[in-house]
C-alpha cells in the first residue's frame, strides 16, 4: 500500500497547527469545492509563498528549497505522523503541490486529487475514463511526475495523450486537448509546467519516433496549442545532419523526465532531453559504428541541454553532454540554475 505521510513536530506544533498553516486551514471545504480560494497569479509562481509548493521544485530555477524554519536540526528528531492516506496501487512518481493548506496529488489510474493537508480527508477527486485497450500501448498507465497550477486550473498530462485544465475548486474538467495519440505509445510522463500562461509538457517518445518526441505549449486558459518544438530535427533543419541517414521517422531522443527549468531574466526555458534510441550507436545507424560522430553534434539533440524561447518554443542554444552514446546514460530530468 502506497501511502502520503504528513509529519509533525511536537516542539513547534504542540496541540495547535503550525503558523505556516494557520491561515491556510479555513481556505478549503467539505462538500468537493475548496472554498474561497485565490487564482494563482504570475507573480506568485515567480514568488511563491514560504508555505507553499506551486511546482515541482517549488520555483522556477528548480532549487527545490524551503526558506521555512519551523523544522529545524534541534527539533527534526521529534517528528511525528500526523496522519496517512492509503492512495491507488500502481506506479507512482508523483510530486505533490501544496497551495493554501490544499495537496493536489496524482494517484495511478489517471486519479487527480485535491486534499486537506492537515488531515488527509478528501476534497475533491477527479477520475479520468481511460480506453479499454490502453494497457496494450502505454505500461505504468497513469504515471505523471507533476502537475502545474496557474489561475483557478490544475494541469494535468494524462496517459491518454491529452493535456488537461481542471478546476482547482472542484476538480472539473474546464478543457482538454488531445496531444499525441497513445497507440503509438508515447507517455507525457514528466507532466507539465507553466510559464507566462502558457502549459509546456514533454513525452516520452519510446516506440513512436520523432512524431511524438516533442515539447509542446499549449495556452493555459483555453487549451489551444502555441507551439511545438521537436527534440530530434529532421533533415534540412539546425543538426538534421547529425543523425546520418537514420530515417526521421525512426530519430528519438525523450524528453521525458522532469520538466524544465526557467529563467525569468534572461527568459529561456532549459529542458533536459535523454538518450538516443535504439541505445547502441550499431543499430541507430544499421550496424556502421561510424554512423554518426564521435564528439557533438551527433544524434541531436540527445543527451542534450536545449534552451527555448518560451513565447515561440524557438531553439536559443544547445549543449550536448555526451553525443553519441552507446550505453543508454540519460542526461534528462530538471536544470538546476
Amino acid at each position: 500500500m502506497i501511502r502520503i505521510l504528513f509529519l509533525v513536530t511536537s516542539i513547534v506544533f504542540g496541540a495547535i497547527p503550525p503558523a505556516a498553516f494557520a491561515q491556510a486551514l479555513l481556505s478549503q471545504g467539505v462538500g468537493g469545492q475548496v472554498k474561497n480560494f485565490t487564482p494563482v497569479t504570475r507573480e506568485m509562481l515567480l514568488n511563491p509563498s514560504p508555505e507553499d509548493w506551486l511546482m515541482y521544485s517549488r520555483t522556477y530555477d528548480a532549487q527545490r528549497f524551503s526558506p521555512l524554519d519551523q523544522i529545524n536540526r534541534r527539533n527534526v528528531g521529534q517528528l511525528r505522523m500526523a496522519w496517512a492516506r492509503g492512495m491507488g496501487s500502481g506506479v507512482h512518481a508523483n510530486i505533490p503541490l501544496a497551495y493554501r493548506g490544499v495537496l493536489y496529488v496524482v494517484n495511478p489510474g489517471a486519479v487527480i486529487q485535491a486534499l486537506d493537508a492537515t488531515n488527509g480527508d478528501l476534497i475533491w477527486e477527479y477520475r479520468r475514463k481511460l480506453p479499454d485497450d490502453l494497457t496494450n500501448y502505454v505500461g505504468g498507465v497513469g504515471r505523471s511526475r507533476t502537475l502545474a497550477m496557474f489561475e483557478d486550473l490544475i494541469f494535468y498530462a494524462a496517459p491518454d495523450g491529452y493535456l488537461l485544465g481542471l478546476d482547482a475548486r472542484t476538480g472539473q474538467v474546464r478543457w482538454e486537448t488531445k496531444v499525441h495519440d497513445y497507440k503509438t505509445s508515447a507517455q507525457q510522463t514528466p507532466g507539465p509546467t507553466v510559464v507566462d500562461g502558457k502549459v509546456m509538457s514533454g513525452r516520452g517518445c519510446s516506440l513512436a519516433g520523432r512524431v511524438s518526441c516533442t515539447i509542446v505549449a499549449h495556452d493555459a486558459r483555453t487549451g489551444k496549442e502555441v507551439w511545438k518544438f521537436y527534440t530530434t530535427p529532421a533533415p534540412g533543419e539546425p543538426g538534421g545532419d547529425s543523425w546520418g541517414t537514420v530515417p526521421v521517422e525512426s530519430r528519438m531522443a525523450s524528453a521525458w523526465g522532469l520538466p524544465g527549468s526557467y529563467d525569468p531574466v534572461r527568459k529561456l526555458v532549459y529542458w533536459g532531453i535523454g538518450n538516443p534510441s535504439p541505445h547502441t550507436r550499431m543499430k541507430r545507424h544499421g550496424g556502421d559504428p561510424d554512423g554518426t560522430a564521435r564528439s557533438a553534434p551527433a544524434d541531436l539533440y540527445s543527451n542534450s541541454t536545449v534552451a527555448l524561447d518560451p513565447d515561440t518554443g524557438k531553439l536559443a542554444w544547445y549543449y550536448q553532454h555526451l553525443p553519441g552514446d552507446d550505453w543508454d546514460q540519460d542526461h534528462i530530468h530538471e536544470r538546476v540554475l
